[in-house]
Order: structure tokens, then C-alpha cells, then sequence
């Protein structure tokens, strides 16, 4: 028996399944989605079972080492959803199927370098590592040495002066077993002995204890029953209890908020919800777009949705675009559904995503929630999933492979033959084409719940704030609207969707510009630390004082960030309560959740924040949502400009006015006529949608066509353009052999042209036939392996840069 195997090298690999023999011993253990040890050049790598073979691809075929006793396998429906990502993002089978399986809860295997003989090459490297080491080295510490370490290896290997051996490594999340204690003796004989016992009330009160509850964490039985742990030691002595172990999970988190089951749904509402229920009951795939305004009770339709699937005996997946998000409607869902929910996110625990997988796939659950990745979660019998704020580019995954998990999650949707929900007061540009196409079917809501207005939103022209003399960061009006809302006891959110404190510093004596050795971009300053940073590779330096060049003392901060907003607030309004979220103030476990928990429970006054506020939050008590700048996206060089710029001042703009009192928006801007903004203000979408989608189509931009972005990065500058050159003339021969049109734009060097030390050119490829385009360049990286395995291959990029 032959089986197919995608193997973990823990690389970007291009490549599918390999093939391995499976030894006799080890068949009636080999199932698909098994894991397996396998051996793979001269190393050992676990690798998942994928497929099976009557003949194998190949002359030369090795077996199988070991059938992995693993906690997770790799399900039939995903190793079916993994194949569809490889054809569709041109990535490898084995990086995809990877990829949908956590990391912290999949065994690894660790590769150890064993010293024999110092004597046979006492001058090596390698040699000396080992010895200083004491006689061994784990193998990446080895491979780290140098660029010609591996090839010493191999002939120290063959010298017998070392050797290299591998050991299993068990997942970092993994069972929390506690001591815990259970009857060794029959009821009855408990009984008895609590009556010969009656002297001994703590023994008594441990027994009745375990008696009630069976067996029961020592530690949790000392503190219910206030006995030490010498008295169930006792027990165990005198054979009543035995030890033994017990399978704690771990528990993520939450609160318990007021419930909204009892409340009667609005006309619109309803409406939604009986046009997405008679699509569950169909039991057949279908898209369902539904397009409602900000406070228009979207989560309502969805809890209520999830309801009658669970009534059915159908599962649901909610995705969410942000863990921040993620807190706050976990606390909705507990409340509505109690333990049937799991939730999936990179902010849990090794331990706890381990627990919530486990759940998952045991059926403990009806209900898995989480962000982007939580749609490879273990469900089966899935009826519903519902992509919550499906336009977000944070749902696109930017290493391999590059997925969009709104797309992913209507594949799977597809083949569970489940209903797909796609919610959004801002809808992509694509999704709401299809929708408008009849491809998906449209449900709107239009107003917000008890008929709450929108927010009135004004937009205030910078220009004019600069013409007056007056170059603040907040515009009279902003700051005239935010004394008066804290004089009324309101809540306010100011946005701005760039974090630190200025984005450059710049000599006004000689024009010198702090910048990063490894990437082509600014150095940003965080002033509360005195640094200057690189928000792609973490390069840090002290912020200078002088010029370093010239040594002039005019040392310029331009650009304005959220840590400049914050202690601008501070000193503008000294009285005010201020709290900031961005990446720098979330970094902690439960930071999220934190800062978001003081501002709901009026712990604050004002929010300072980047896109993590913009979307998706309940505050009841804001009252005013100021956009600092409105420029910040619309001067990005992307053709999803203007979308983004929309989207977001939309999104930000519907945090305010939720509870009883109307909301306010100011939007400070230089563009003040761009239709983006003033499309926006007026809460239309319908008509940036027009505009939009008549640029995209003489641009002949997507939904009009499809993209694929090829990156290529290396320390020489020509060895990219070389690389791209050579597919660019590939895809362009097979271009001619017939198809429909592909458009090469490039080679040309990246908007960042230069990353953590490499230089960056990319290529783009765009045709309105997207199964042309594909074939096209999946020929033209066959051909050419050694550049496919040094590009990133990007379809349906989120961003150009």
C-alpha cells in the first residue's frame, strides 16, 4: 500500500504530497489525515496522510517510520478545502494542509547534532560549536553557524566524527492533567465508612464530596470542603480514595452581558432573518450578502440564525476580523448559547486553543467563533457560516499561503453544502457586484434599531485650518465638540489609523531623514520610550536629540500617530479620562479585552485608537467619533484607495450615536470633495458604489478582472528583476498560445523597494479571465522552478505595496 503524504518542512514549499510505502505493520494504523514520521532527504519531518496509491509516482520510494499518536488529524473536508487553496492561491498542497492545522497543537520533530570524534577535523566550525556546546546542538543551532554548515555536516557524517539523530517533540498545547482522587470502594462501603467516620467531619465532609461529584481535582475539593490536603492524603492511605488524573479544560475568558433574546425583532430584521433561515432549510449552498447599516442589529439576525440551525442539529462558523471584535462578541454569545461555543484566535493559549480545538472536534460545541484561521476549525455538519465584516483586508493572510478567509469560508460553506452570510454595512466592492448580479442574493437593512438616526457627520476642510495659521491637530470644530461632550457626561472616540507618535523626523537645517538600514521606509517615533522604530522589522534606535549629520538642533516630528493624539488629549483637556488602543498598547494577553471592558463601563472618557476601534464595537455612551485624518488610506498607492477610505470613515463613523442620544462625526481632511469622504458623510454607499465600480470597470480593475502579485526579494537587486523578467516572458509566451488577454505590468521595484534587508521588485498580472491567467502562470512557475521557489506569488492581493 502507497499512501500520499503533505509534509512538514517548515518552509514555503510549492510542492504537493509525496509518496511513501506503507510498511505492513503500520496499515491498519495509516488512515487519511493520519499523522505520520516520515523521511524526507536526510532529515525526519511529520507529515499528513492525504491520499492513498495502488502504484507510486515514482521508481524510488521510501516507507513510512511511525504512525504519530497525534491529538489532532487532518479531516477528510479539510484535506478536500486544502487541495481547492493550493489550485487557487498556487501553493503547495503540503503548506496549504499545514496551514489549516494550529501550530502550538501539532507535534514537530527536533533534529540533534551528536559530536563522536573531535579529532577527525578539530579545525571545523561545526567541530567547535559542538564542543563548547558539550558534545551536542540542536540542528537549526547547527544549520546557523554559517552558509556552508550542512555541507560540513555531511562529511563529518560520513568521517564518523558526528552524527545526527531525531526526537519527537510533543505540541505546546496539549491536556491539562491535575491530581485529582476517586472512590476506590464500592457506595455502599462509603457509606459505612462515613458512619464509622462520624468523628472525623472533614473525611466525612471529603467523602460526601466525592460521592456527590465522582472524581474531583484534589485542590478543588480541599477548597470547596476547607480540608488540607493531609486529609485526603489520609483517605488515599487508608484505601478509600486512589489517585489518579484528571483532564482539566482550560476556559477562555468572558462576561456574561445582558441578553437580547426576548427582544422583538424590527420588520427588517425579520425580513432577514426569514430570508436566511429558508436558505438553511434548503440544505443546499448559497451566498446571502446581507447589507445593513451600523447599529442595524446584524448580530441579532445572526444569533437568531444560529438558533434555528442548532434547532436542526446543524453547526455553525462565525468568522470575525479582529480579536479585539472577537472578545466582544464571545461575551454575546456565551450569554445566548452557554458552553456550545468555542472560540479559535492566535491571542488564546497554546493551551487553551488546544481545549477549544478539542471541543471542536469531539462535537462538544454547536457554535465555532474566531477570527480568520477559525475556518479550519473541526466541524462537522456544518449548516451556516457567516463572515461578519466580510469587506476587512484583515481577513486576507499575508505568508503562505496567502488566502482570503472570506473566500475560504465560502468554499467550505460549498462543500458542507451549508448557507453562507456575508455581513457588512460597507460591502466589498466585489461582493456586493456578485450581489447586484443576482450571483448572491441581497438582504438589506437600512435603518438602525428603534429607528435611531445615523450619525450626523461633518467634514472640516484642513486647508482652511492651515490658511488661518492654525496647524493643530484638532480643528476648532473637534475641539469645541468634544468640550461639550464632556460637559455632558459623554464618551468620545478620535481615530486615526496610524500608531506611534510622529511618523518621521526630518533636519530642517540639511534635510536629513531618520530612516531603517534594512527597509526603505521612515523610522517612526515612539516618544514615551525616546525610540525611533521600523514598523516592518522592529528595527529600534534612540531618537536622536541632534542631527546626526549635520548637528543641528531642529530636529522636526511629522506625521501624526496615535501616541501624539493621546498626549495631545492629555494636555487639551487635562480633565478627561484617556485610554489608547493600537498594536502598542494590545501586545499583552487580555489587553484587548481590557481596554475595551474600562471604556464600556465609563472607566473613560475618550478613545484614541487605529482601525481596532472602527469596527464592529458597542459603546452606547459615545456620543462624538472624530476622524483626525481622513487622509491617511486615500493617499496609499493602491486602486483600493478610495474603498478603504470609505470603509473605514463609515465603520468609525458608526460607533457613535448607539444609545439614546445622537451621535456626531467630524472628519478632518485636505481632499474634502474626494467622493470617497463625501460619500461617506452622507452615509450612501449606493452612490460611492456607482462611482467606484465605473472606475474599476475602465480600469478594467477587479471585479472586472482578476490580479496576481509576484514578489520577488533578495539581497541583489538584479537577481530579482532577473527572476521576474523570466516569468514575466513565460507568462507572455503562453499568453500568445491562446486565452484570453493578460496584462504584464513590471517588473518595477515594490512601493516598500527595500524589506528586513532585501530589496523587493514585483510583477503584476491581471486578466479578466481568471482560469486563463491561472493556467498561465502555474505553466510558467512549473518551468521555471528555481524562480518559484524564491517568489511570493500573491492572487487577489488585498494590497499592492
Amino acid at each position: 500500500m502507497y499512501v500520499r503524504v503533505a509534509v512538514d518542512t517548515d518552509a514555503a514549499s510549492y510542492l504537493d504530497a509525496y509518496s511513501y510505502q506503507v510498511p505492513e505493520e503500520l496499515a491498519d494504523r495509516v488512515k487519511l489525515g493520519a499523522a505520520v514520521l516520515v523521511p524526507f532527504g536526510t532529515s525526519q519531518v511529520i507529515g499528513y496522510v492525504v491520499g492513498f496509491e495502488d502504484t507510486p509516482a515514482v521508481e524510488r520510494i521510501r516507507a513510512i517510520l511511525a504512525v504519530i499518536d497525534s491529538p489532532i488529524t487532518l479531516g477528510d473536508d479539510l484535506i478536500e478545502l486544502a487541495a481547492w487553496m493550493s489550485r487557487r492561491y498556487v501553493c503547495g498542497l503540503s503548506r496549504c494542509a499545514h496551514s489549516a492545522l494550529p501550530g502550538v497543537i501539532q507535534c514537530k520533530v527536533k533534529g540533534v547534532v551528536e559530536l563522536l570524534d573531535a579529532s577527525v577535523s578539530p579545525d571545523s566550525s561545526v567541530v567547535t560549536a559542538l564542543v563548547e556546546a558539550g558534545g551536542s546542538l540542536p540542528l537549526e543551532s547547527v544549520r546557523a553557524i554559517s552558509s556552508s554548515t550542512m555541507a560540513q555536516v555531511r562529511k563529518l557524517e560520513k568521517s564518523g566524527a558526528l552524527v545526527r539523530h531525531y526526537v519527537l517533540v510533543p505540541p505546546e498545547g496539549k491536556e491539562l492533567l491535575v491530581p485529582a482522587v476517586e472512590l476506590a470502594i464500592s457506595h455502599e462501603a462509603v457509606e459505612s465508612e462515613i458512619h464509622s467516620l462520624s468523628r472525623s467531619p472533614k473525611r466525612v465532609a471529603v467523602l460526601r464530596y466525592v460521592l456527590e461529584h465522582g472524581t474531583g481535582p484534589t485542590s478543588k475539593i480541599c477548597a470547596e470542603t476547607g480540608v488540607t490536603a493531609s486529609v485526603v492524603a489520609g483517605l488515599v492511605t487508608k484505601g478509600i480514595l486512589r489517585r489518579t488524573k484528571l483532564n482539566v479544560r482550560r476556559g477562555v475568558a468572558h462576561t456574561l452581558v445582558a441578553s437580547t433574546a426576548h427582544y422583538e425583532l424590527t420588520p427588517a430584521q425579520q425580513g432577514a432573518l426569514d430570508a436566511v433561515v429558508e436558505g438553511i432549510d434548503t440544505r443546499a449552498y448559497g451566498t446571502t450578502l446581507l447589507h445593513g447599516v451600523t447599529a442595524s442589529g446584524k448580530t441579532e439576525v445572526y444569533l437568531r440564525a444560529i438558533e434555528h440551525a442548532t434547532a436542526l442539529g446543524q453547526r455553525s462558523l462565525v468568522l470575525l476580523p479582529e480579536i479585539s471584535l472577537t472578545a466582544q462578541v464571545l461575551n454575546i454569545f456565551r450569554t445566548r448559547f452557554g458552553d456550545r461555543v468555542a472560540v479559535l484566535h492566535s491571542g488564546l493559549s497554546a493551551g487553551e486553543r488546544f481545549d477549544e480545538w478539542t471541543r471542536s472536534q469531539n462535537g462538544e460545541v454547536d457554535i465555532v467563533l474566531g477570527a480568520r484561521s477559525a475556518i479550519f476549525a473541526p466541524v462537522d455538519n456544518l449548516g451556516l457560516v457567516i463572515v461578519d465584516e466580510e469587506h476587512e483586508p484583515s481577513y486576507k493572510q499575508d505568508s503562505d499561503p496567502r488566502y482570503h478567509g472570506r473566500d475560504v469560508a465560502l468554499q467550505r460553506a460549498r462543500q458542507s453544502g451549508a448557507l453562507a452570510v456575508l455581513g457588512s454595512a460597507t460591502p466589498a466592492i466585489e461582493s456586493y457586484y456578485l450581489a447586484k448580479a443576482g450571483k448572491y442574493r441581497l438582504v438589506a437593512l437600512k435603518e438602525r434599531i428603534a429607528n435611531r438616526p445615523l450619525p450626523k457627520v461633518e467634514i472640516t476642510d484642513l486647508r482652511d485650518e492651515f490658511q488661518k495659521g492654525k496647524a493643530t491637530i484638532f480643528t476648532e470644530r473637534l475641539t469645541d465638540g468634544i468640550k461639550d461632550r464632556l460637559g455632558r457626561g459623554h464618551q468620545v472616540i478620535l481615530f486615526q489609523n496610524r500608531r506611534a507618535y510622529a511618523t518621521f523626523l526630518l533636519c530642517r537645517e540639511c534635510g536629513y531623514t531618520a530612516t531603517c538600514p534594512n527597509c526603505s521606509v521612515s523610522l517612526k517615533l515612539h516618544a514615551a520610550e525616546k525610540m525611533t522604530r521600523c514598523h516592518h522589522c522592529d528595527y529600534e534606535h534612540p531618537a536622536p536629540s541632534v542631527c546626526p549629520t549635520c548637528g543641528g538642533m531642529k530636529i522636526g516630528k511629522f506625521g501624526i500617530g496615535t501616541e501624539r493624539i493621546e498626549e495631545e488629549v492629555r494636555s487639551v483637556f487635562p480633565e478627561a479620562r484617556v485610554l489608547r488602543m493600537d498594536r502598542d498598547t494590545t501586545t499583552h494577553k487580555g489587553s484587548h479585552g481590557a481596554i475595551l471592558d474600562a471604556f464600556r463601563h465609563r472607566e473613560a472618557d475618550i478613545l484614541v485608537g487605529t482601525q481596532m476601534i472602527a469596527k464592529g464595537l458597542d459603546f452606547p455612551g459615545v456620543t462624538l467619533v472624530g476622524v483626525i485624518s481622513a487622509d491617511t488610506s486615500l493617499n496609499v498607492p493602491d486602486f483600493r484607495a478610495g474603498e478603504r477610505t470609505f470603509q473605514l470613515l463609515s465603520q468609525v463613523a458608526g460607533r457613535a450615536g448607539r444609545g439614546t442620544d445622537p451621535g456626531e462625526v467630524v472628519v478632518q481632511t485636505f481632499n474634502p470633495d474626494h467622493y470617497a469622504v463625501v460619500a461617506a458623510a452622507a452615509h450612501d454607499y449606493e452612490s460611492f458604489y456607482e462611482q467606484e465600480i465605473e472606475i474599476r470597470r475602465e480600469l478594467s480593475y477587479p471585479p472586472f478582472s482578476a490580479i496576481v502579485n509576484v514578489v520577488a526579494a533578495d539581497s541583489d537587486e538584479n537577481q530579482c528583476r532577473k527572476r521576474l523578467n523570466e516569468l514575466a516572458d513565460r507568462v507572455t509566451q503562453r499568453r500568445v498560445l491562446g486565452g484570453a488577454p493578460i496584462d504584464v505590468r513590471g517588473p518595477v521595484p515594490a512601493s516598500v523597494a527595500k524589506l528586513r534587508g532585501e530589496y523587493r521588485w514585483h510583477v503584476i498580472f491581471q486578466s479578466p479571465d481568471r482560469g486563463s491567467l491561472m493556467r498561465a502562470l502555474r505553466s510558467a512557475l512549473d518551468a521555471l522552478p528555481s524562480v518559484r521557489r524564491k517568489v511570493v506569488v500573491d492572487v487577489d492581493p488585498s494590497t499592492m505595496l
